[in-house]
């Protein structure tokens, strides 16, 4: 088929030179192009530009000129495409770096806490020994008043007066 429609754009690129007079040594000489590509490759070329294999700027004609649309709309669609493609890249480009200084942000953290934790340990250990400390003071002295009030002198129980 392609070979078909290549001899054809030669054909009318022929002929259209000898009825417009035109010459093949102008310096932007016409020629005819036949384009011929069937509505089932679009699924293809979709598959190709989805896969990376193909860029905008052949995907969108192909496809395009498949459903029928014009010189003009298919480079409008091309140009709006290329650009939105560029916009996304960039924003990709913007988040790659979030992502990497948010990264670096985040080593840096763990670096300190790392370099921090030796300090944190002593300063957790002599809390537990502050506090061992402190429970163990606390009981001597519960056991002191628990002793001095075992010994206290009892009250003599008919102190009291009488009617």
């Amino acid at each position: 088929m392609a070979q078909l429609a290549k001899t054809v754009s030669q054909v009318l690129t022929v002929a259209y030179r000898d009825i417009y007079g035109e010459d093949e040594d102008a310096e932007d000489p016409a020629q005819l192009v036949l384009l011929t590509a069937p509505l089932a490759a679009t699924e293809e070329v979709v598959a190709l530009y989805g896969a990376g294999l193909a860029p905008c700027e052949i995907a969108m004609p192909a496809v395009l000129h498949a459903i029928g649309a014009t010189k003009d709309e298919i480079d409008a669609a091309v140009k709006k495409m290329c650009e939105k493609e560029e916009a996304d890249e960039a924003v990709k480009s913007e988040d790659r770096a979030f992502q990497k200084q948010e990264q670096s942000l985040g080593l840096k953290e763990r670096q300190a806490a790392l370099k921090a934790a030796p300090a944190k340990q002593q300063a957790e250990a002599d809390q537990a020994k502050a506090n061992v400390a402190q429970t163990e003071a606390t009981t001597k002295k519960t056991l002191e008043e628990a002793k001095q009030a075992g010994k206290a002198p009892s009250s003599p129980s008919g102190s009291g007066s009488k009617k």
